[in-house]
This record gives C-alpha cells, structure tokens and sequence, in this order.
C-alpha cells in the first residue's frame, strides 16, 4: 500500500472545518494536520492509501469547489514530509540549502516532495502559512549541484499556478544561518 497525503487549502474556515468531517467520512483517511492559516484560511492534510486518499480528495473538490484556493493529492509520498512538517528531520551535515516559499500549502507540499524526489538532499523544513502573511516555505540540505536540482524541480507546479513568491539557493551559508533555519 503507498502512503499518499492530500492537501486543501480553503478560502472559508468554517467551509474547511466541515469539509474535515467530509474527508474522512468518505474513506479511511488520517488527518494529519487541520487548522485556520493567514490570512483568514484553512488547511488540511490528510494520508491515506492512494486510493483512499484519492476518493477523499476528489469528494472533497466536488462537496466544496468554490471555497477551495488550490488543492492536490500526492501518491507515494516521500517519507521525509512527514518529519519535515514537524520540525523533527535529522540532518547529517550542514551544505547549501535551498528555500522555496509559496502562496498555498498544495503548492509547497507539492515543491518539497518534488524537490527530494528529485535528487540527494535532505528535506529540513516545511512551515505552512502562520503567522508568515498566508506564504509558505520549505527549505532543502544538500550538496550544491543537489539543492539546485532539487529546487529547480520543486518550484515547477507553483510557477505553473503563480503561486510562486520565490526561492532562494546559498550555496555556503555562515554558521549562524544554520542556526537560524535548522
């Protein structure tokens, strides 16, 4: 069975609340992470099988259409998301690093599990819109040439939907830099 999540971010916070109800009523789901974000929004991330997840993801967009900002489902995901939400990823060596910061959660879901699927570096962080004026961001570890790649790929979906603020690659970042962000 492949570990798929489901991301929705909604214009409405009472919308986002009963849609919680909704996800995991329509398949055998996980809530991951619900809650109100800025500015006046509400997300939800949810895991699942691919199936399951899917069913949920697709009931969803049908119940509640035009309160959705942007939403996507992702099969197979990479286990560092996870940990990287939570701020409890484990970071061998400090390298370059990689930022990439969104306007919708879907999109920085999207760019980190693009971003360590497409090459050696390690997922650091991902912060979904508190307190940040309703961005995001994700910030990658790795060796140069791999956190530019990694980047490259992760920002492609936010380009396309113009949910792209910015990114940013440090190739040798300071000491005190680290500290900061990890």
């Amino acid at each position: 069975m492949e570990k798929s999540i489901g991301v929705v971010e909604f214009r409405s916070i009472a919308v986002g609340i009963a849609a919680v109800d909704i996800i995991v009523k329509a398949s055998n789901v996980s809530i991951i992470d619900a809650k109100s974000i800025c500015p006046g929004k509400y997300y939800i991330l949810f895991s699942g099988s691919t199936s399951d997840v899917e069913n949920s993801y697709n009931t969803i967009i049908y119940e509640s259409e035009k309160f959705i900002v942007d939403a996507i489902s992702i099969p197979n995901i990479y286990p560092q998301i996870i940990s990287a939400l939570t701020q409890t990823s484990i970071i061998g060596e400090y390298k370059a690093i990689g930022v990439i910061e969104t306007l919708t959660s879907p999109s920085i879901f999207y760019a980190a599990d693009q971003a360590v699927k497409a090459s050696d570096v390690d997922l650091v962080e991902i912060r979904i819109a508190r307190a940040l004026g309703g961005k995001n961001t994700c910030i990658v570890n790795g060796d140069i040439s791999s956190v530019k790649e990694s980047v490259m790929a992760g920002i492609k979906y936010a380009q396309e939907k113009d949910f792209l603020v910015d990114y940013q690659i440090i190739a040798s970042p300071h000491p005190s830099l680290y500290r900061a962000v990890m």
